[in-house]
């Protein structure tokens, strides 16, 4: 591992556990057409086995993004004015939100609607006559969808500028074992405000889901503010392993003893430790393994917050055609998955050498693309 002062060290650790997360995002939501959940269109057929690994990772793949994100806008805020850091976010983030919804997402909502019957027309007389009428989604057909997580981030980054100020000035925080004590506020929130606010990523009234990121986010930006925080999560990261799988086997023992009910304050509360003991223990290991550049990470670096904007869209294209084929559901899983991957890498290397198409997908112009970046202040998820 190597060791420097705070301003010139290279996080690539948490570029790789972004990446990472972002991978299983890709096998989650290609998850989500098989296990029987409310999703856009479904298989008739559920895979039983995918439900709690898809468990378990939704729990930790997209509080992963957040806390890197969060650990970005501390990195990116450390040399900008608050002002530029708020013109930089809006340029990667809301630019591309914007133009999402006319332009991403669109094509997803065509889809479920043709798949549930709800229209039967071709596409374009659908973006005329639904999509541009701008009534909101699930009632009309104007949505951000999958973006909600662009969305959501760039609305933190007012909200979070005067912590910012804040741990810019006291810089007296050390890290130590109060960290594991974080998870306590995530596992309040849940329990107060699920029951009252079920999570649908609409903004309005999704107070539990947007304070839980919110949350999230704060925690990153913090442990990045933190002078030696990554070194002692590497550091203490067998123990961090250790309680976590403590936590997870607790917990799935109470639940499935019955023990705990599910939707109940005390899972909420569990289920957050677990989250959070996890985050740790993937940043204390990230950051003793995986702090190492390579020509595979420069350009997952680059592909991976496009490839998230494209993937949704991808997969449920395929899926519309894929899933009303007599294929059993793991071969369904497979095509899918696979068709995701290659036609979403393939659009990401057509549209990174286009201008507007680099819009669109959130990278920067081609003229102030840096070449050798190694740091995770540079990204915005």
């Amino acid at each position: 591992m190597k060791h420097s002062t705070e301003h010139a060290v290279r996080y690539d650790f948490l570029d790789w556990l972004r990446v990472i997360a972002i991978a299983v995002l890709l096998f989650y939501h290609t998850g989500m057409l098989f296990v029987g959940w409310d999703f856009h269109i479904q298989n008739a057929e559920v895979i039983a086995a995918l439900q709690r690994p898809m468990e378990v990772s939704h729990r930790l793949r997209m509080p992963l993004l957040f806390v890197i994100a969060g650990a970005g806008l501390w990195f990116a805020a450390r040399r900008r004015t608050n002002g530029a850091v708020m013109a930089e976010r809006t340029r990667r983030l809301l630019v591309p939100l914007v133009l999402g919804m006319f332009i991403i997402v669109p094509p997803q909502i065509y889809v479920e609607r043709l798949w549930r019957g709800q229209w039967d027309g071709d596409y374009l007389s659908f973006l005329v006559e639904r999509v541009l009428q701008l009534q909101p989604y699930p009632a009309g057909d104007f949505s951000w969808h999958h973006l909600w997580f662009i969305l959501y981030l760039y609305l933190y980054v007012p909200l979070l500028l005067p912590l910012l100020v804040v741990l810019k000035r006291v810089r007296s925080l050390q890290p130590g074992s109060w960290l594991y004590v974080l998870a306590l506020p995530l596992g309040v929130n849940e329990a107060l405000l699920k029951p009252w606010f079920p999570v649908t990523h609409a903004l309005i009234g999704d107070w539990y889901c947007f304070v839980h990121y919110l949350l999230l986010t704060a925690y990153g930006l913090l442990l990045a503010s933190m002078p030696g925080s990554w070194d002692w999560l590497a550091r203490y990261r067998t123990r961090s392993l250790m309680i976590s799988t403590i936590v997870t086997g607790t917990l799935f023992a109470l639940l499935d003893l019955g023990v705990v009910q599910r939707e109940t304050a005390i899972e909420s509360v569990l289920a957050n430790w677990f989250t959070w003991c996890w985050l740790l223990t993937a940043l204390g290991y990230g950051r003793r393994y995986l702090s190492k550049d390579t020509p595979a990470l420069r350009w997952a670096r680059d592909a991976s917050y496009p490839i998230y904007i494209l993937h949704q869209t991808v997969m449920l294209l395929v899926a519309y055609w894929v899933i009303a084929q007599s294929y059993d559901p793991w071969t369904k899983y497979g095509i899918i998955l696979t068709a995701t991957i290659v036609f979403s890498v393939a659009l990401y290397e057509l549209g990174r050498r286009i201008a507007v198409t680099r819009l669109i997908l959130g990278m920067r112009p081609i003229r102030t693309e840096p070449r050798c970046e190694r740091t995770i202040a540079r990204d915005v998820s």
